[in-house]
């Protein structure tokens, strides 16, 4: 039994000086704050959910777009609606991005898509009434695209009156052009 004990002390001391003895060697004249610095100068960090294979967090090159984050996670499913994302999207530190579905997926037997609003193109009365938007949000929205067309439904988040409650009740609900 002590003869265990003493392999397995001698195995764990072993262990413990080769990570140091590589730590050492590998990390000789770099300090670990520029090396974070260097990384973060040069990465984004960012989020995705929704109709992609592997939502999460992720760290994408700077100047990355959308579709090198959809790409990271996997790429999209079958159900995200291509209609409401785009893919030259630049995406931004930080930022947390949603690919929209096609089909309800709190409904596994449901045959026919989300109906839903153009955010770019539709009246104050179509995105009150698929989207659920008050009539005040409805025309604030239709205000914001005047000067810029939306390029990612996120953006709907700048409009005044759009907190996260509602972008979270309608984001499944938008997209950003006609089919």
């Amino acid at each position: 039994m002590k003869t265990i004990l003493i392999i397995c002390i001698v195995a764990a001391i072993g262990l413990v000086g080769f990570g140091a003895v590589h730590y050492m060697t590998t990390n000789v004249g770099n300090s670990p704050t520029s090396q974070v610095d260097s990384v973060a100068a040069d990465a984004l960090s960012v989020t995705i959910s929704g109709e992609v294979n592997y939502p999460g967090a992720y760290v994408v090159a700077k100047g990355s777009k959308l579709l090198d984050l959809i790409n990271a996670a996997g790429g999209t499913n079958s159900n995200a609606d291509s209609l409401a994302f785009n893919t030259d999207y630049a995406i931004e530190n930080k930022g947390t991005y949603f690919i929209a579905p096609l089909y309800d997926n709190s409904n596994t037997c449901s045959a026919s898509p989300i109906v839903k609003t153009n955010i770019n193109m539709d009246d104050v009365e179509t995105m009150q009434s698929i989207a659920g938007f008050t009539k005040t949000v409805a025309n604030a929205i239709v205000s914001y695209r005047a000067s810029a067309p939306f390029k990612a439904i996120e953006e709907i988040k700048n409009v005044s009156g759009v907190g996260a409650a509602t972008y979270e009740k309608v984001k499944a609900k938008i997209v950003l052009r006609a089919a």
